[in-house]
């Protein structure tokens, strides 16, 4: 670990602020020069030139101090654009994890509040507060059912073939009918 300034792929404090960025159209992307394979042999070359073989050459010494001043520009954007993308699929996988923790506790606290809601005579209080996140729940109950509804539908007019319908899980129907009672609201609560 050489530190924020010089990161290395993994870590997660970079510090590009040294960097000058530059910016280019998109329409512009496909006429661009593109470095080819071998390049850092070619820019190594470049590096350890002497001024005698410079000279020799017949070549500008300040044009290769601008080329020695872009390669090593360049090497410095590949190592943060090395952690930064390592830093990107990690904070990715992050997300990932952390969604699947929210939609798991979502779910059970959903499925709590459904409960509670049947057996408390105060219903109505307990599925207001909690509508978005029930609505969010059985969202996909209520697709289903809307689905194999129209599926119905259709086969039952004779348009096209016969639609294969895979038979909805009891907990979907059962979300239907909570989706439903809410919909009611408190005053459809038996006494």
């Amino acid at each position: 670990m050489a530190g924020p300034m010089q990161p290395d792929p993994g870590e997660m404090h970079i510090d590009a602020s040294s960097v000058v960025l530059k910016f280019v159209d998109d329409a512009d992307l496909p006429r661009m020069l593109k470095l080819r394979d071998k390049v850092d042999k070619a820019m190594d070359n470049i590096l350890v030139l002497t001024p005698a073989q410079i000279a020799q050459a017949g070549l500008n010494v300040d044009d290769m101090d601008r080329l020695r001043a872009n390669i090593s520009d360049y090497r410095k954007v590949s190592m943060f654009l090395a952690a930064a993308r390592q830093m990107a699929e990690n904070l990715q996988q992050t997300s990932f994890c952390l969604g699947h923790e929210i939609a798991a506790q979502i779910g059970e606290i959903s499925s709590q509040a459904r409960r509670r809601a049947r057996v408390s005579p105060a219903r109505g209080e307990i599925l207001n507060a909690l509508t978005h996140l029930i609505d969010y729940q059985v969202a996909p109950a209520k697709k289903g059912l809307a689905t194999k509804a129209k599926a119905k539908k259709s086969s039952e007019q004779g348009a096209g073939q016969a639609a294969v319908v895979a038979p909805i899980a009891k907990a979907a129907v059962r979300a239907e009918e909570v989706a439903e009672q809410e919909e009611a609201g408190p005053a459809s609560v038996a006494s």
